[in-house]
């Protein structure tokens, strides 16, 4: 594929700005424009973008880079992913970069079966009259089942499986989508007479379905999801997040029910901001996938013994990932689905409304010992990955079990140190590796790399000026190095950022875009910082040099090449104080 000439004609029609607009609120800020960051919660914004430079940095989290950076994390997909994604975004067609002989990829493939599945199911659905007498008595509207793209698979035994080979699909990418299963018989469709729910990416692509028996049988699971495939990951996916991560953006969290069709009947009613599992326990995945969107989740299960037990399962996974939680239990007997048909949408919002804090639910539905249930609660807080939320919950718990605070601190510390005894783990250890060498990089050397790309007419004499390897920091000299290469005169400086942004690893992009958008330095003194800057370089290199020299000099007694060091550090000194740096 000729990807070098696809980005380019990508980034020629797709601007930063718009496209970032699309998630999050961006306000004019001088030549720049700034709001809250998408991927770390913040209340004052720092994240800008340049519509100049067409870059974005986050001056929080450290996040940054181009359209492609931003796609790639915002919405979780690699680069093939995201090279298709802004391609047909921009009105590209990419096959006519592959070349006409290429074949479309496994992935594409796989995600060709699954549309082709949709519209058969989707069909069907309109063909049968028990399938949509089984929506119409469970109160889904006509717009919703369209809105959800519902469906219905036929009971013939390979019905879907002739319908992808009628449209040129492979045995191998058939059976790679996990919608056709192939046994000693032959290929047999992996859904047969099913109400159909499709699950989609957060483009709103089809990658699996889960499928609801209509059979009264026992020996009939009444679920089943698609297994993993080339694109679909059970574990990482939520049902409905594609419609309601625009909710959960605006109202700050997302709400998170058992079923499909609690979650279905939630957005009939207007309460958008509402996910699923698939069918299953609430994973870490799905809880990451969600935290992209909203820090807090309020976590809406069953009354009943096992909504209880897997609310408490929930808790520890969402703590674990630093989330803040509200729990609401429905009266027993109910679902969001029932409750929503009897009640309406309002009163379920008054439920929400007065949803429990996580200690309260575990005092209440953790049975009668009241010293159980406060051990509960500490193994839940254990989980918490967020420190001050962990202290927040054990001070409440302190007031609402009547057990001292230092009692439960003491407690809470044993069950951490159980928890991560042996096993490695350090909850410091993600501190970004750039800010720690950013904190140990001389400020001459960050101001020489922010004026050369603010103002990459300045690059030349920056980079003529700094040869001999005198650069410490090994990230700020590898994008020196990498300069360089691009930079053989003094007119080849146009689109230098993106030209490194290319070319650099994550952690030397993380510098040029913050960089490239923080101005430290006016173009009115920009010649004079260069010059000083480099002076303090090399008189710091001389210095580095002289203590080696004194060091060689105290084992060997031989003083000469400490005395030409000295006399070179005084000539460049006096040149220095002629030149006013002094």
């Amino acid at each position: 594929m000729k990807s070098d000439n696809l980005v380019e004609d990508i980034k020629a029609r797709l601007d930063i700005v718009e496209l970032i607009s699309e998630h999050v609120e961006l306000k004019r800020s001088g030549s720049n424009f700034k709001g809250l960051c998408p991927f770390h919660a913040e209340k004052t914004p720092s994240f800008m973008v340049s519509p100049a430079k067409q870059i974005f940095h986050c001056f929080g989290c450290s996040k940054g880079g181009d359209i492609f950076g931003f796609t790639m994390g915002y919405e979780n997909m690699d680069f093939s992913e995201t090279l298709s994604f802004l391609a047909d975004k921009a009105g590209l067609n990419i096959d006519e970069y592959r070349g006409a002989k290429t074949d479309k990829g496994i992935k594409e493939n796989v995600l060709a079966a699954q549309v082709e599945a949709l519209n058969f199911f989707r069909q069907n659905l309109s063909k049968s009259k028990q399938a949509k007498k089984y929506l119409e008595d469970r109160g889904v509207s006509e717009e919703t089942a369209a809105v959800f793209s519902l469906g219905y698979t036929i009971s013939d035994r390979d019905a879907l499986y002739k319908k992808l080979k009628a449209k040129g699909l492979s045995d191998a990418h058939i059976k790679a989508s996990g919608l056709v299963n192939f046994g000693e018989r032959g290929p047999y469709d992996f859904f047969r007479d099913r109400l159909m729910f499709p699950i989609f990416d957060l483009q709103g692509k089809p990658i699996a379905f889960g499928g609801r028996t209509f059979s009264s049988s026992k020996e009939i699971p009444k679920y089943i999801n698609s297994p993993d495939s080339p694109v679909f990951r059970k574990g990482e996916t939520c049902f409905s997040l594609d419609k309601a991560k625009s909710a959960i953006v605006q109202k700050k969290y997302s709400v998170i029910v058992e079923g499909y069709l609690d979650a279905i009947m939630c957005h009939q009613h207007g309460i958008a901001n509402v996910v699923a599992p698939l069918g299953t326990a609430l994973t870490a995945g799905q809880v990451k996938r969600l935290k992209r969107f909203a820090e807090k989740v309020v976590l809406v299960f069953d009354g009943d013994s096992a909504g209880i037990s897997a609310t408490k399962r929930a808790l520890s996974v969402v703590f674990g990932e630093g989330l803040q939680a509200k729990v609401l239990i429905l009266p027993e007997g109910e679902d969001p689905d029932s409750y929503l048909k009897k009640h309406g949408a309002e009163k379920f919002r008054k439920l929400m409304a007065g949803a429990l804090s996580p200690v309260n639910f575990l005092l209440k539905y953790s049975g009668s010992n009241r010293l159980d249930a406060v051990r509960l609660a500490i193994q839940s807080i254990a989980a918490c990955a967020d420190s001050l939320q962990r202290d927040e919950l054990v001070r409440e718990l302190g007031e609402r079990s009547g057990v001292s605070e230092l009692t439960l601190r003491q407690e809470l510390k044993t069950t951490v140190q159980k928890t991560f005894k042996n096993s490695g783990q350090n909850r410091n250890s993600g501190r970004n590796e750039t800010h720690i060498r950013a904190d140990q990089t001389n400020k001459e050397e960050l101001l020489l790399l922010n004026i050369m790309l603010t103002m990459p007419e300045k690059a030349y004499d920056i980079l003529h000026g700094i040869e001999g390897g005198f650069i410490e920091n090994t990230v700020i000299r590898a994008i020196f190095d990498k300069a360089a290469k691009f930079i053989k005169n003094k007119s080849q400086s146009a689109n230098l950022t993106n030209a490194l942004l290319d070319v650099c690893s994550d952690d030397e992009r993380v510098m040029i875009t913050k960089h490239s958008i923080s101005h430290e330095c006016d173009i009115e003194h920009a010649d004079t910082a260069i010059e000083d800057c480099i002076s303090k370089i090399k008189l710091r290199e001389i210095e580095k040099k002289i203590k080696e020299a004194e060091l060689k000099a105290n084992e060997t007694g031989d003083l000469k090449e400490l005395s030409l060091l000295l006399t070179e550090k005084n000539e460049f000194n006096n040149k220095r104080m002629l030149r006013g740096q002094g």
